[in-house]
């Protein structure tokens, strides 16, 4: 995989990520507490998942691109 290639994955990571931690607000308020936190559990697993196996993957195969998401983390709090 090529650098380009690379940065689109993990865009795609990070975007997948933040949708699925985007729900949990609206789980919390339309959902009993049994049934939230059966959803937040599945959401984190999930995310938890994209994490290593697709950005950890990407990362270990360009680990130069550790650096470049660090400062764009730091800077604007995601993964352009």
């Amino acid at each position: 995989m090529d650098i380009s290639l690379a940065r689109t994955v993990l865009r795609g990571a990070f975007r997948s990520a933040d949708e699925l931690q985007q729900l949990l607000p609206k789980l919390k308020e339309g959902c009993d507490a049994d049934e939230y936190a059966s959803y937040s559990k599945a959401i984190a697993t999930a995310v938890a998942e994209i994490a290593l196996e697709v950005t950890n993957r990407v990362i270990t195969d360009h680990p130069d691109l550790e650096a470049e998401v660090e400062e764009s983390i730091a800077r604007t709090g995601t993964y352009p």
